[in-house]
């Protein structure tokens, strides 16, 4: 059983509240000396566990950014129609977009912070991500059912929508999260013509 003050906790308190900092003022706005401040802790503290403040932006970049773009990965053992595979994965796709909204706008906001090959990585990630949902789509069209026209642009719809939540969702918005993603899940519905459950 794991110690209540572990490394990984230690980890996640620093990644949090650097995740607030940044969502509010920016990468250049917020200081690693804002981080230690918000910790009550010193720089050798956080440099333990990161090597430094781009470190630490990169990492909260790729947990949203991983967490949203595999949510069509499903085991091959998962012997569920595309279909059924497609509506989980949009749902996946939508809650891990509301409950990594913080982080989940940093790709967007400020692109040029990352380094080049990290942001590599994120586009090998996003082509995978499409790849992925484009056959589920192919797959569940095939089925007999969904229904839409072209599959590169319907994924690339499914996908924009996610992209432009960034710069409108608010999380203490009028809808509570909970609400939202099921308002959303049910908006891409809609577009591949799955019925609502």
């Amino acid at each position: 059983m794991a110690e209540p003050d572990s490394n990984l906790d230690k980890r996640d308190r620093i990644l949090a509240a650097a995740e607030d900092l940044f969502f509010r003022l920016g990468f250049r706005g917020a200081t690693l000396d804002m981080i230690c401040a918000e910790l009550g802790v010193t720089k050798p503290y956080v440099y333990y566990y990161f090597r430094d403040k781009q470190h630490i932006f990169e990492t909260l970049a790729w947990r949203a950014s991983f967490a949203c773009l595999t949510a069509f990965r499903f085991s091959p053992e998962d012997n569920r129609p595309a279909y059924e595979r497609l509506a989980d994965g949009l749902h996946r796709f939508m809650q891990a977009n509301i409950e990594n909204f913080r982080s989940g706008t940093f790709a967007y906001r400020e692109p040029s912070v990352f380094r080049a090959e990290f942001n590599d990585e994120l586009r090998a990630l996003a082509n995978a991500f499409y790849d992925d949902l484009r056959a589920l789509l192919d797959a569940g069209r095939n089925e007999g059912r969904l229904n839409f026209d072209d599959t590169a642009l319907t994924a690339f719809a499914i996908g924009s929508l996610a992209g432009f939540l960034y710069t409108w969702y608010r999380p203490e918005g009028r809808l509570p999260p909970d609400a939202m993603v099921e308002k959303m899940t049910a908006m891409l519905y809609k577009l591949v013509g799955l019925p609502l459950p």
